[in-house]
């Protein structure tokens, strides 16, 4: 019987304390992956905000600044976080930016966050949508109940990419070049018309790890907290 494949297997903004230990010891980028498909599969929560101000997700978000490469887009990430709104206004204001960006709402322009937007003819379940599903089945991994999504879905390919890191899988590799021929693309699509800096951010962060050769080089030392 074929496991659900969740979009995030595991929580984006309060990764479990032992996460950055893990990250110093395994330079892996498997929970990077992880954490970026679901920030892609859904706004942020007020609780999820006041863990990134000021919890586990901030002391999560420090961590990976200390990675040269993802600085950049991290810091992003941390100064959409800093505006003047409390936890549950910022969070509306997140999700008002996140189903514009991704959905369309209110008739704005849209970056699909689907692999078929960008191979192809652009339309939707196409051939990246019958590969993908494919490509899973050959690890007995399906699509979660929970989730709605296409799996050529951008968070269901990143939790994959994840999934393949966790087992060590060389397959990784193949998961690598496939995110390669799309993500690059759809990061510069969502960099250019993200109006709140957050995801544009993760955007960035996103095309750093895209671009690496080897799916489990590291961008540079992670420091430990407060070091």
């Amino acid at each position: 019987m074929n496991r659900p494949l969740h979009a995030s297997p595991i929580a984006a903004a309060s990764p479990a304390p032992e996460t950055a230990a893990i990250l110093a010891e395994d330079p892996r980028q498997a929970l990077v992956w992880a954490w970026l498909a679901q920030l892609f599969s859904t706004p942020p929560t007020p609780d999820a905000i006041a863990s990134y101000r000021g919890g586990a997700g901030a002391a999560w978000l420090e961590e990976l600044r200390g990675r040269p490469a993802l600085a950049g887009g991290i810091a992003g990430m941390a100064k959409a976080l800093a505006v003047p709104l409390d936890d549950d206004r910022l969070a509306a204001a997140l999700g008002l930016a996140f189903n514009r960006l991704f959905t369309g709402i209110c008739g704005h322009k849209m970056v699909a966050p689907y692999e078929s937007a960008y191979r192809g003819n652009g339309r939707l379940f196409q051939q990246p949508f019958s590969e993908m599903n494919a490509f899973m089945s050959r690890f007995g991994l399906t699509v979660a109940d929970g989730c709605a999504e296409p799996a050529d879905h951008l968070s269901i390919e990143l939790a994959l990419m994840s999934h393949l890191l966790f087992a060590a899988d060389p397959a990784s590799q193949a998961m690598l070049e496939r995110l390669q021929g799309w993500v690059p693309a759809f990061c510069a699509d969502c960099i250019a018309r993200d109006t709140s800096g957050f995801w544009a951010g993760a955007a960035r962060a996103l095309a750093a790890l895209a671009a690496q050769q080897d799916p489990y080089a590291d961008h540079g030392p992670i420091p430990t907290q407060g070091g």
